[in-house]
């Protein structure tokens, strides 16, 4: 269980007695020192994302549609694990310059679903440099420019904050024998990376991953395994200064920001990734505009604070956060014009097109059906022995 206080402390139940904590640290020692070198056959320049399932999907085809239509030429690499494409949704991918691969084609023995497979796309895709974006993260602008950063050339890497920083009382600090109690915790909604300057370090990332059972209640997920796998191996990285900002909507006159995207920038401190968390491109109506305000701290912010408000859907209460303080707040349209507007354009398109309603049957099968996506297509699944002995 995580809490977020006012000031910006994710604090965490997570305990672990001495003995967890001593097998653990030796644990990726051990492992660390297992790593093989870098074994080359990695080459030039991409974008990483993994999707599959119809909210990844859809959110993936704004994204690359806007990637594509904002001049960005970058190849681009679709992960996905098992039947959550279909051959249709990936001819179409094709169409806009993405290769879909499937985790399950790589001989491993390693357990790769949910959060594990981004790690596990990063090691082995065919780039070298490679920018990962989340399905749901949307390029202002064509971020191709970011692999010429003087800073990511110096450093290999770059990371981009979260809100949060790691209470100190958290035991992922003794595990990795670290006290930066001060440093942001890491938003891996983007990600720059040198596979060859820092395969050591992803290579543990990937150890920390596949040891979601721990580091996952300690860490809020995969997102700080990267940043923690590079203290751990002490190796220096680069995260962007500029504090995250958020955008959504008001409801009403109190001024309250329903933030339902987080507001990254790149090292000018120039707004360049939307990544919209709470409310994705897959239940977005027709035409439903929620890009208009941007709020983020001030250059030089003293003063900040953390609000919470929720919105009750059905039997979820979403929260929705806001930041107060040394503040200012932005028009989104006066900023970036018609951006959501054609990324809506894309949608509505999208939703027209007779591979996409293919692909939610599909989907729906996949989730409803047993056996389907094993591949039996008849009422022989009834006698099939996975589900005999269900």
């Amino acid at each position: 269980m995580n809490t977020f206080t006012s000031n910006f402390i994710r604090k965490n139940d997570f305990r672990a007695n001495a003995h967890t904590i001593a097998m653990l640290k030796q644990g990726w020692q051990d492992y660390a020192a297992t790593i093989p070198p870098y074994p080359g056959g990695f080459e030039g320049k991409g974008i990483v994302i993994c999707a599959g399932g119809i909210t990844h999907v859809t959110c993936a085809w704004v994204n690359i549609s806007m990637l594509r239509n904002n001049g960005c030429q970058l190849p681009v690499e679709i992960w996905y694990t098992g039947a959550e494409l279909n051959e249709e949704t990936i001819a179409a991918f094709r169409q806009l310059g993405a290769e879909c691969i499937n985790s399950n084609d790589y001989t491993t023995n390693e357990d790769v679903k949910g959060l594990v497979l981004k790690p596990f796309a990063i090691l082995h895709s065919r780039f070298r440099e490679i920018l990962f974006l989340d399905a749901d993260n949307n390029c202002l602008t064509d971020p191709s420019y970011l692999f010429s950063d003087v800073l990511y050339q110096a450093y290999g890497t770059i990371f981009w904050p979260d809100f949060w920083k790691t209470d100190k009382i958290n035991p992922i600090w003794e595990i990795i024998g670290d006290t930066d109690y001060h440093a942001q915790e890491q938003e891996s909604g983007q990600l720059l990376v040198h596979k060859e300057k820092c395969w050591l370090e992803l290579n543990l990332c990937m150890y920390f991953n596949l040891k979601h059972e721990y580091y996952y209640q300690m860490l809020l997920g995969d997102k700080d395994t990267f940043r923690f796998a590079w203290k751990a191996l002490g190796t220096r990285y680069y995260m962007i200064p500029a504090a995250v900002g958020t955008c959504g909507f008001e409801l009403s006159a109190n001024g309250f920001l329903y933030g339902l995207t987080m507001v990254q920038h790149d090292s000018a401190e120039n707004i360049l990734f939307l990544h919209r968390n709470w409310f994705k491109w897959d239940v977005t109506q027709e035409g439903e505009c929620v890009w208009e305000k941007i709020r983020r701290f001030k250059q030089g912010a003293r003063e900040k604070i953390c609000q919470v408000n929720y919105i009750d859907a059905g039997s979820i209460r979403r929260p929705f956060w806001d930041l107060d303080g040394d503040v200012e707040t932005l028009s989104f349209r006066e900023l970036f014009g018609d951006y959501e507007d054609r990324c809506l354009d894309i949608l509505k398109t999208l939703r027209g097109y007779k591979f996409y309603a293919r692909f939610l049957i599909h989907m729906h099968l996949v989730k409803f059906r047993p056996g389907y996506a094993m591949g039996i297509r008849d009422k022989t699944f009834l006698s099939h022995p996975s589900i005999v002995n269900a």
